[in-house]
């Protein structure tokens, strides 16, 4: 007898052939057919061939609607006109240069008066190089090289940072004291020494680790949304007080909004009210072009002041504020007004509201956890608030809505995670809570 996923699994690939055989060829020239392991997924991945406002279309015709919108970046949709508009402008003049231009410093403009916390900015091209700078930043600004990162925490692929990501639970130890854990072999062991690690919204334990190590701390990192473990929103005294903490002990905090800098006008440290000494950016701050960002307080980011005698910290990169991304980003940044984030919000609430009632209707052991425009189904009747609580979800279940939502006309992440965007309707909400029915149902719940 087959599962519900092996159902789903063979309706999907029965569906796909055209992605199924172009999979098939990136093997011969990639490890695995695959370039980016957040897009992966068994039994192959979807090709995509056009994105247009909320809908993809894959290889073999096949129209979907988009609520990952690239892991949470469009939050325009698809080939919105403002940003194709500005990056056709741009095109006429050039897509890169050997020194700076005009849209960089107006894209810097945007970004400091909208974040509370940026005295000063600099622009990368990923995540990750806005979470390599801002580390490295805080540890020339203490002389101390420690770091403090909660368990289940995604904040950039490098070593220093790739550290209970996912750890396994018999590795991990215990849940108030966690232990750090290398997230796959080849990180060096002295990252692995160099970083302690907090339960996420524990701010008892959280405070007990941080004060046993102060001395050697150069910073803690945090996402104020953990997208990991499923867009879990950090409780209030938890940022609280690790803003408490850190202002108390010398202690630099870094945000990494990477993700959430979606859910408000001004980033997470809007909506909460937290001002954080620096911040980690990506996603959205390019309008769908490569990007990273990272900026705070003026006395830490003078340290990349290359005037006055050079800088005290280098930080080149060959596309670093480049004008393709400069138009896109400025071009989004501006078309975010406060309406349509509380349009977002709204749809947001609604889509968290209209699943959590589907689940109680179908008795369903399921909830969703989310913030404003972003949500992800979590298959386990514990109220998910940390990586331990994640860890309970029945992967199976979560393996077979992917699957099968993909079935149903609809895309999100791998983890089931996704994000409303401003071009998104009440209707496709709906339509996407039924398509969860559907599935459901097709897995015997009724």
């Amino acid at each position: 007898m087959t599962t519900p996923l092996e159902r789903e699994i063979a309706t999907y690939t029965a569906a796909n052939p055209k992605s199924a055989e172009l999979h098939e060829r990136a093997t011969e020239f990639m490890p695995g057919g695959d370039t980016r392991g957040s897009i992966f997924w068994d039994p192959f991945p979807l090709y995509i061939t056009d994105g247009n406002s909320s809908v993809i279309t894959d290889a073999d015709g096949n129209k979907r609607l988009d609520f990952i919108s690239n892991m949470t970046t469009l939050i325009l949709g698809h080939r919105p006109p403002e940003v194709t508009s500005a990056l056709k402008e741009q095109i006429e003049h050039g897509l890169s240069y050997s020194a700076p231009s005009p849209p960089v410093v107006r894209w810097a403009k945007l970004m400091c008066d909208r974040v509370p916390s940026l005295d000063k900015v600099r622009f990368v091209n990923t995540g990750t190089e806005a979470t390599i700078n801002a580390i490295r930043a805080a540890r020339a600004f203490t002389g101390k090289r420690k770091l403090v990162k909660c368990e289940g925490a995604y904040h950039g692929n490098h070593d220093a940072i790739q550290i209970s990501v996912i750890p396994p639970l018999d590795q991990a130890g215990d849940a108030e004291s966690p232990q750090a854990v290398a997230a796959f072999p080849g990180i060096s062991d002295t990252a692995v020494d160099d970083i302690f690690i907090i339960p996420y919204n524990n701010i008892v334990a959280a405070e007990k680790i941080i004060r046993e190590h102060a001395d050697e701390l150069a910073a803690v990192i945090v996402e104020p949304v953990n997208g990991q473990c499923g867009m879990i929103p950090g409780k209030p005294e938890f940022l609280e007080g690790l803003r408490r903490l850190t202002d108390e002990l010398g202690i630099v905090l870094i945000f990494d909004e990477v993700i959430a800098f979606r859910i408000a006008y001004g980033g997470a440290q809007d909506y909460y009210g937290i001002t954080p000494d620096l911040t980690c950016f990506g996603k959205v701050v390019g309008g769908g072009m490569p990007v990273g960002a990272f900026g705070g307080r003026e006395d830490i980011m003078s340290m990349w002041d290359p005037s006055n005698g050079g800088a005290t910290v280098q930080h080149a990169g060959t596309f670093n504020g480049n004008p393709m991304t400069a138009a896109a980003g400025i071009a989004t940044l501006e078309a975010l007004t406060p309406d349509r984030y509380e349009y977002l919000e709204r749809l947001g609430g609604l889509l968290r509201q209209e699943l959590r009632a589907l689940f109680a209707e179908l008795e369903v052991p399921m909830g969703v956890t989310g913030i404003a425009s972003l949500f992800a189904l979590q298959f386990t009747a514990e109220e998910v608030i940390d990586y331990r609580t994640y860890r309970t979800n029945d992967m199976d279940m979560l393996n077979t809505m992917f699957i099968g939502l993909q079935n149903e006309g609809f895309l999100i992440s791998s983890r089931c995670g996704g994000s409303v965007s401003t071009v998104h309707t009440e209707d496709d909400i709906h339509a996407f809570v039924t398509a969860v029915k559907n599935v459901l149902k097709r897995a015997g719940y009724s």
